[in-house]
């Protein structure tokens, strides 16, 4: 029996109700230089009295409004689409507030996503459009449109964000990246059985101190790069892995989907021809989220409300409290 893990983050309770503590890095990394790498971005939890000190999940820039991540970072969970916040380009992840950052206020995945272990979460990707626009260039050309399922596997491909380090533990805030090897289908199919397909891209690592380089928790969403000789172009994005991330009893670590398969669908997105499966409707100054998925929305704490002594105590602890039951996928049995 393999256990999975999502590579989206675990949040743990703070002492201080300004913030809370999450935690960052990458198995077997080295800090990366964030020009090497332009369209990533992190995603964070942002309130009008919360706000998380690390991300809770990786992305992409698409261009100055548009933003790639995993659809399990999102899906069904109305108060942190509500607060959810990019910020492009964080090598730091201390350097959060003082930087550049967008709400997000639309939210997109595909209809035939699976949350489910079973399914090894099928079409694991999302697209989320900003509130304002962000101060980057069109990176849409560095997204993967040629190269399908024939990459040569001595090619250069890293895997790049601010998850956990080797063993599962936390870490520090700077940004990592590590080399991954490619994996066959057929052969991450014999490792994790028929439900990886061909949308998906399977990594191993070479292996250090009895670990694989590999991402982790708190990776999810966040980019596998290939170097072209050129620039780094994604190939995927990061979905899951073994439970204990870098396993050196499986030649997986690293399961990614495949972006080739997605160019239609991103396409679409992008020209408005796709409903958003969730949104942010803003009405009398006050922003709640309109989830068409589940039929549910969710409506923030705005800070009048914050001055009384019932709903602002009420509305610090309810957040807090999400916050720590938000399903962002911990070790799941498959």
């Amino acid at each position: 029996m393999v256990r999975f893990l999502l590579a989206s983050v675990i949040i743990a309770w703070s002492s201080f109700a300004s913030s809370f503590e999450a935690t960052p890095y990458i198995v077997n990394g080295t800090t990366a230089n964030i020009s090497n790498y332009p369209t990533f971005a992190s995603l964070f939890y942002r309130s009008n009295t919360l706000y998380s000190t690390s991300s809770f999940c990786g992305a992409t820039l698409i261009n100055s409004e548009y933003v790639l991540t995993a659809a399990h970072c999102i899906y069904g969970q109305n108060e942190t689409m509500l607060y959810t916040v990019v910020a492009p380009q964080l090598e730091d992840e201390s350097q959060f507030l003082s930087s550049p950052q967008a709400r997000v206020v639309e939210f997109y995945y595909p209809d035939t996503y699976s949350d489910s272990s079973v399914d090894l979460w099928r079409d694991d990707i999302a697209i989320l459009k900003l509130e304002t626009a962000l101060g980057v260039g069109d990176f849409k050309y560095l997204l993967n449109t040629t190269i399908n399922n024939s990459f040569p596997s001595n090619g250069e491909f890293i895997a790049v964000g601010h998850g956990y380090i080797e063993g599962n533990q936390p870490g520090g805030g700077q940004l990592l990246e590590t080399e991954l090897e490619y994996i066959s289908t057929f052969a991450c199919q014999a490792e994790f059985g028929s439900a990886i397909t061909d949308k998906h891209l399977c990594f191993g690592g070479p292996e250090k101190s009895g670990y694989q380089n590999s991402t982790c928790s708190g990776d999810s969403g966040g980019p596998v790069y290939y170097y072209n000789g050129l620039d780094y172009i994604q190939v995927g994005l990061t979905s899951f892995g073994p439970a204990l991330c870098g396993d050196n009893r499986y030649s997986v670590t690293s399961v990614f989907t495949d972006l080739y398969d997605y160019q239609g669908w991103i396409d679409q997105v992008l020209a408005g021809e796709v409903e958003p499966k969730a949104f942010v409707l803003v009405e009398d100054g006050v922003r709640r989220l309109i989830n068409n998925e589940h039929g549910s929305s969710q409506a923030e704490v705005t800070p009048d409300q914050l001055t009384t002594s019932s709903s602002g105590g009420g509305g610090v602890f309810y957040g807090l409290l999400v916050l720590l039951l938000i399903a962002f996928k911990r070790s799941i049995k498959w």
